[in-house]
This record gives C-alpha cells, structure tokens and sequence, in this order.
C-alpha cells in the first residue's frame, strides 16, 4: 500500500466510522457496502485483463448495485450520492478499452478523486443523519418550527 492510498483511505475509514456508530439501520448497512467495496478492491486488485481490471469493476459495480437499491429504501442523499460517484467509477474502468496509454493516468486520477468524493459523501451523511434527528425532535435545544399561522416561503426557527 503506498503512501497515498494511506492518505486516501484514513478519511474514509473515519467517515465509514462515524456512519457507523451515528447513523440508522440502513445508514449502517450502506458503511458496511462501502466498507465492504474497499475489502474486495483489495482482495479483487490483481483481476486484469489487457489493462483492463475486471476484479475492481466488478467490485464498484456491487457496490453500486447495493447502494442503489439502499438508496430507493432509506431516503438519504448522501446514499444516492454515494451510488452515483459509484457508478462513475465503473464506467472509468472503461478507459483502459478505448485507449491503453493516453488516458491511464486520466483514469487512475478519476479514480482518486472520485473516491474523494465518496469519502466527503461520508461525512456528508453523517451530517444528513444529525439533522435529520434534530428536525425529529422538533429543533436545536428544543426550539420548534414557528410559520405563524400563515402561508410563507420558509419557516422560522424560533
């Protein structure tokens, strides 16, 4: 493992932690595709073929699949997300099939950059799953959403 995958893997390990200790059930289950996703991008690294890493794509395109179907049931964005940056991913292994040096270091760097992404969706979800059960319970320190009695664009938190 080279430094930068260290360097990219450390933030997602700690948002895949947060989820996992803070968010609900299908929260949970969706840090545990993702979680997941890395094991088997490890394990699935040396599956290639003429440049192309059918290990890896078929491990992104699981993930995708299972993001996607957690997406429809729990009703997070940072789910969908997650599933999108996923889907990326499994068209970048594509690359290697139109062109085998030009675009290889264009596809690595996707790579990197899309699991950056990912990796703020993490912490994006963490926040979504904050919000969500402080808007449950009516607020910040028991505030309540006040419209007045009346119609208007936005609600007031008082």
């Amino acid at each position: 493992m080279s430094v930068l995958q260290l360097v990219l893997l450390l933030p997602g390990a700690a948002g895949l932690a947060l989820l996992l200790w803070r968010g609900d059930f299908l929260d949970r289950v969706a840090a545990a595709v993702m979680s997941a996703a890395v094991a088997m991008s490890f394990l699935l690294a040396g599956l290639a073929w003429n440049g192309f890493h059918y290990g890896l794509a078929l491990a992104d395109a699981l993930s995708f699949v299972a993001l996607w179907l957690i997406a429809e049931r729990a009703g997070r964005w940072w789910i969908v997300l997650a599933a999108a940056f996923q889907l990326v991913a499994v068209v970048g292994y594509a690359t290697p099939l139109l062109s085998e040096a030009s675009l290889a270091w264009a596809a690595v760097t996707l790579s990197w950059l899309i699991w950056v992404l990912i990796t703020l969706t993490f912490f994006l979800g963490v926040w979504e799953v904050e919000a969500d059960r402080r808007f449950a319970s009516g607020g910040r320190h028991g505030s309540t959403l006040d419209d007045g009695g009346r119609a208007g664009a936005a609600p007031s938190m008082e």
